[in-house]
């Protein structure tokens, strides 16, 4: 007996999975669809195949699990299961399985399968929708020519996209997709998506009910960090205004974090509602049971004996009688993550070894509004690192990654140095920072930790393209930096990528020219000494030309020789985070016909020497990311100072020529910079910068030389750099346009002995992969220079705002540019500054 088409079990996953039509659902509850006469066991004896041509019978048998010669019942599981698989291949965009026919008791299958169709064009469409929006969003969503179009594709599609506007305050937002078939080939889809992102919802008001001793406006400016009411001025800019359900869960759960934080250990959200109102935004209503105010009875520690009980109470902070703020107690006991600092209590016994410590606040009792708190301390033994491994460092050398490990096996396990280790590697500027990984094993039963630390290289060598126009002039730096340099290998050609790298030091080859000068150089860095100690040293050479006509045709000359070397050695007092420098210095000046302003007097042609010792103490926890650090300060103070030569020479001074006088110069010169960083908001974060710095020398009669004068204003890169002067940035103002002295001072002397320089710059990563990281950074800024103390007022700054944008590429470094307003008059101009737009490349502000 033969039975020819008839359908058993089908199921069809129409291919127009988009648009309007809706997908029909899952195989397995599709029911079978048979007669009565075809029911019962039967051995399978062959497949057949329709509709795919891609698949060969036997290539389809293998996707069902089904085999020839095994028993199948029809109805039955081992055929669901087939359409199951099939289905789950994503490969298939209609399943039909027939018998094809019945011999006795054996059985022929046929499988109808459409394949999937594949995306060929695919275009957004809407308001905002141009051709970069487009590249974003079909590579953001995967959706490239080929790309297989399944059930999961679309539906996620439709989810993602939608809520992307969600997120921005776009809640009524939603996508329509239109499909046709490619003109060019049949077997594509192309897809236009009809992006309505809507109006932009905001919430107009968020009310609280049964909160008695807490305010409105408290509870939705501490309890509600995510979603707020509309607002107006810097707040409204800084925290828009908009609702987003998985952020208003989270606040709810803040708002009883911060009762509790004031005490209230019973608060709770009785209920809430979320509706939108006649101008069709969120209005917000939470009910509230704040309960009673609760304070700290009796506090108690057990189980401690590696650390005395007043220790841990002065670690904890707490003391009777204090409000019982659970939240602040609970994270300086070391729950719910700790301090971030690492000074509450379970860091500080993780931090000397007991990583499988346990420490547990406990309520032990509860007296009125008294609260008696006992911590039950598990110390354990302590553990120590075991095996410690790397990866990815296809670049540079194993000693340079493991002398910036401080995971040593053998070592005790310390939390701390988990941290400095990526801070370390970080720093070194080989590696990205965002994928620097750890992957951290505890061993419990030998107390040992085993730990894995993934690295990605980044580009580490530049061409050095630096660029700046003042003076009247372009000024323009060519140069190459191999960051991650191996002077061992030099002479090793086959180690040449395109020198050999791999040993962390530092070579820099520079030239430097502008219209009437020339500038070179070229140093050198180990920042490891004989490769065995954290301590860097560095030597340089410079040379700088200057030749140029005067108004009356005669040439001007200048020539100065520069050679440095110094030491820069990594402390471990106060903190591991401090650095000394210690270097020297000289200079030699040769000028011919180059006018130099000594006192009241100006010199044409002469010689000048500076032979100067350079002392500088810095800590620097700035991180994780140099390019953009999030958090931690650099402050930085040295002294630069030459031997006191009119002390024990016994020469009058009052008698000699000016460039008699400054044959070898004679000065000291301080200065102090401090940068701090912190996240404000999300991934805002404010950089606080303040810097000052005075110069002067040992004598009355010669006071400070012509030269190393400070010059403030502009972005520090100008005509006149190579004459050992210091260039302050101060965005809003020319180069060198700032002067607080008064008019005599200013024709007299160039640049002046003191200045001080403030600024805020709020900055926000736009994108932060190892291709290019970019940030926007808006600042407020402040700074002027002076030629005596006497007239130093360090409120009387020129004062400047603006907005920029910086991008930086490993191969060509950080590109920069500002648009800022200076507010002040500038030197010798009796209007503001008004708007600058400024350059930069390879400078920091």
């Amino acid at each position: 007996m033969k039975f020819r088409f008839i359908p058993i079990i089908m199921f069809v996953a129409s291919a127009h999975l988009y648009g309007q039509v809706t997908p029909q659902g899952n195989p397995q509850d599709t029911n079978p669809v048979y007669t009565e006469n075809q029911t019962g066991t039967y051995t399978l004896k062959d497949i057949v195949v329709d509709g795919v041509k891609r698949y060969t019978p036997a290539q389809i048998l293998r996707f069902t699990g089904l085999y020839k010669g095994e028993l199948v019942d029809i109805p039955g599981s081992k055929i669901s299961s087939a359409i199951r698989k099939l289905w789950e291949t994503n490969s298939f965009s209609e399943v039909e399985v027939y018998v094809e026919s019945i011999e006795g008791e054996t059985v022929v299958l046929r499988f109808y399968l459409q394949d999937l169709k594949e995306l060929g064009e695919v275009t957004f469409t809407g308001k905002g929708m141009g051709k970069s929006k487009n590249e974003k969003l079909a590579k953001d969503h995967n959706l490239k020519p080929g790309t297989k179009i399944t059930q999961n594709l679309v539906s996620g599609i439709k989810t993602n996209i939608p809520q992307e506007y969600v997120n921005k305050g776009f809640a009524d937002a939603k996508i329509t997709i239109q499909d046709k078939v490619n003109a060019s080939d049949p077997n594509l889809v192309d897809w236009t998506i009809e992006v309505d992102k809507g109006k932009r919802i905001k919430i107009d008001h968020i009310e609280f009910e049964g909160n008695q001793d807490v305010t409105d406006a408290k509870l939705r400016k501490k309890g509600f960090k995510d979603t707020k009411q509309k607002r107006f001025g810097i707040g409204g800019i800084l925290k828009s205004s908009k609702f987003i359900q998985e952020k208003y869960e989270n606040d709810k759960h803040n708002l009883v974090n911060y009762y509790n934080s004031l005490g209230y250990r019973d608060a709770r959200v009785i209920s809430d509602s979320v509706w939108r109102n006649q101008k069709n935004n969120f209005e917000i209503n939470v009910k509230v049971n704040e309960g009673k105010k609760y304070y700290i009875g009796d506090i108690s520690f057990v189980g401690n004996t590696a650390f005395s009980t007043d220790y841990l109470e002065r670690v904890l902070g707490y003391k009777t009688g204090d409000i019982y703020d659970a939240v602040g107690f609970n994270k300086k006991v070391g729950e719910d993550g700790g301090k971030e600092d690492d000074s509450d209590i379970k860091s500080i016994y993780m931090n000397n070894g007991y990583l499988f410590s346990n420490v547990t606040p406990v309520e032990k009792s509860v007296k009125g509004d008294s609260i008696d708190l006992e911590i039950r301390i598990s110390e354990g033994e302590k553990a120590t690192w075991n095996r410690v491994t790397w990866s990815g460092n296809t670049t540079t050398h194993d000693h340079v990654v493991l002398r910036s490990l401080r995971t040593r096996p053998g070592s005790l396990f310390a939390k701390s140095d988990i941290k400095r280790t990526y801070f370390d590697l970080a720093s070194m500027s080989f590696f990205d920072p965002q994928q620097i990984g750890q992957d951290i094993k505890p061993n419990p039963q030998d107390n040992t930790v085993d730990v894995h630390w993934s690295l990605v290289e980044k580009g580490s060598s530049q061409v050095q393209l630096q660029a700046g126009y003042g003076g009247n002039s372009f000024i323009g730096t060519l140069g190459l930096t191999f960051n991650n340099f191996s002077l061992r290998n030099f002479l090793k050609f086959k180690d040449f990528r395109p020198v050999p790298q791999g040993d962390g030091q530092t070579l820099s080859i520079q030239a430097q020219a502008g219209y009437y000068f020339q500038n070179y150089g070229i140093s050198f860095i180990e920042p490891w000494l004989f490769g065995t100690k954290p301590t860097a040293l560095s030597v340089g050479v410079n040379q700088s030309l200057v030749n140029y006509d005067d108004m009356y045709g005669n040439s001007q000359k200048l020539n100065i020789f520069s050679a440095s070397a110094g030491l820069n050695r990594l402390l471990k007092w106060p903190d591991d985070y401090f650095s000394l420098y210690t270097g020297i210095q000289f200079q030699s000046y040769n000028f011919n016909n180059y006018p130099f302003q000594f006192g009241e007097t100006t010199e044409y042609y002469g010689n000048a020497n500076n032979f100067s010792i350079n002392l500088g103490l810095s800590r620097n926890s700035a991180g994780i990311d140099p390019i953009f650090p999030t958090t931690g300060s650099n402050v930085e103070t040295s002294v630069k100072f030459t031997p006191p030569y009119s002390l024990f020479n016994n020469k009058d001074y009052s008698t000699m020529a000016p460039m008699e006088k400054y044959k070898w110069m004679e000065f000291y010169k301080v200065k102090l910079k401090g940068d701090f960083y912190n996240e404000i908001i999300g991934k805002l974060v404010l950089r606080s910068t303040a810097e000052m710095g005075f110069m002067d020398g040992y004598s009355k009669e010669l006071g400070a030389p012509p030269f190393e004068r400070f010059y403030v204003g502009g972005t520090g890169l100008f005509g006149g750099r190579y004459d050992g002067r210091e260039l302050i940035p101060l965005r809003g103002y020319e180069n060198a346009s700032t002067n607080g002295g008064t008019m005599e001072d200013i024709t007299q002397l160039g640049g002046g002995t003191i200045y001080n320089r403030f600024s805020l710059e709020l900055r926000y990563p736009i994108s932060m992969n190892q291709t290019a990281k970019i940030y926007a950074l808006s600042f407020l800024e402040g700074g002027n220079v002076w030629n005596k103390w006497g007239n130093f007022n360090p409120f009387q700054l020129k004062r400047s705002a603006g907005v920029g944008v910086r991008v930086y590429m490993g191969a060509f470094g950080l590109i920069g540019f500002d648009f800022a307003y200076g507010f002040d008059k500038p030197l010798y101009n009796s209007d503001p500054s008004g708007w600058k737009t400024h350059f930069l490349m390879n400078q920091t502000l």
